[in-house]
């Protein structure tokens, strides 16, 4: 395995562990733990404690090493994760054009209209779920692990860290995120991917310009 690999094995690992709550804010991250249960040395933690530092999830200390600290989701960071979430959608886009790759578009369909009876209901925390279950299965589609866990962090990051005004940001937004859903499944239905991924570029300019209203 690449030293490139090993580092982001502990990355995930380590991110994993502090948003799912096994390490918990004021809990001592031991670089020698974690190699060892990985097994790889202590260079490519190392290098992932210091990619999570620059992410605010841990503080390195002079006498206590690399500890969880308590930390929001400020709205550069929520950017971030909008232009992370854009390129998965679109290189799943892509692998379905190249490969074609075939998706249940009725089931797709189902959980749009679910979705928009969650927002006529105003069920705004069970729409935003919902919004995360069909962006993680249309992912799935790709069929890469780590695009999966990356959106499963990214779910688990929204929702333990980001403040009230971040997070309601998609349910502002649900009627053109909706239509955007469906024109992208008529793109995908009628073999238009260079279409649907305008959407994608559409909607998260939208995602973007609501964020810093």
């Amino acid at each position: 395995m690449e030293k490139q690999t090993y580092e982001k094995l502990a990355y995930y690992t380590i991110k994993e562990k502090i948003l799912t709550g096994k390490l918990r804010v004021g809990e001592r991250i031991t670089e020698s733990i974690i190699a060892e249960e990985l097994k790889i040395s202590r260079t490519p933690v190392r290098k992932a404690l210091a990619i999570l530092e620059k992410e605010n999830l841990i503080e390195v200390r002079a006498n206590r090493g690399a500890v969880v600290i308590e930390s929001s989701m400020s709205v550069n960071r929520f950017v971030e994760l909008l232009e992370i979430v854009e390129t998965l959608v679109k290189q799943t886009l892509v692998k379905m054009e190249n490969k074609r790759i075939k998706m249940d578009i009725e089931e797709f369909e189902r959980k749009i209209k679910q979705l928009k009876k969650l927002y006529q209901d105003g069920s705004e925390e069970s729409f935003i779920m919902a919004l995360f279950d069909y962006l993680f299965e249309f992912i799935r589609l790709m069929g890469n692990h780590y695009a999966n866990r990356f959106i499963q962090l990214i779910e688990n990051d929204f929702d333990l860290k980001a403040q009230k005004e971040i997070k309601i940001i998609p349910y502002l937004l649900a009627e053109k995120t909706l239509q955007c859903l469906e024109r992208s499944l008529q793109n995908i239905r009628d073999y238009n991917f260079a279409a649907a991924r305008e959407e994608v570029e559409q909607i998260m300019n939208q995602y973007i310009v609501q964020t810093f209203r």
